[in-house]
């Protein structure tokens, strides 16, 4: 079996899970190896972002929709905000297909507190103990009244 060696740990150790508590909005526009390079936080992180652009979008196409009944002026405007909606959807589903193979499920809905739940989880878990195999049964104490 082949592992990597970044990932074999010596005495005991656990792996160390590496994340950043921000993402940047211009890691948006990274390629998606770049992408899947990003820890599972920094991912959900990065969905909301890109969800909330996406919805913005959508309002900006449906605005300019309307106000190009009135005049041609906003033609160019809603042509753009429509593209920018495809690329926000395409990124979204790249993201999301991601998380999926990491967690086994898309969060429907990623908020805030959703995502201070997720590090405060990452940052309770590297307070558990070593790997240890007991390989003797713990003795229990007997106390005399005395």
């Amino acid at each position: 079996m082949n592992i990597d060696i970044r990932i074999v740990k010596e005495n005991c150790e656990r792996l160390d899970v590496r994340f950043r508590d921000f993402v940047l909005a211009a890691q948006i526009d990274k390629t998606t190896p770049e992408i899947m390079t990003l820890s599972t936080f920094e991912l959900l992180y990065l969905l909301k972002m890109i969800r909330k652009e996406r919805n913005d979008m959508y309002h900006y196409m449906h605005v300019f929709r309307r106000a190009g009944e009135e005049s041609n002026d906003f033609k160019e405007a809603e042509k753009e905000s429509g593209q920018d909606y495809m690329y926000f959807t395409k990124k979204a589903f790249v993201v999301e297909n991601i998380i999926r193979t990491r967690l086994g499920y898309v969060p429907e809905r990623i908020t805030e507190s959703y995502l201070v739940k997720y590090l405060q989880n990452i940052k309770n878990d590297k307070k558990t103990g070593p790997m240890i195999i007991r390989k003797q049964r713990k003795e229990k104490k007997i106390y005399e009244k005395g």
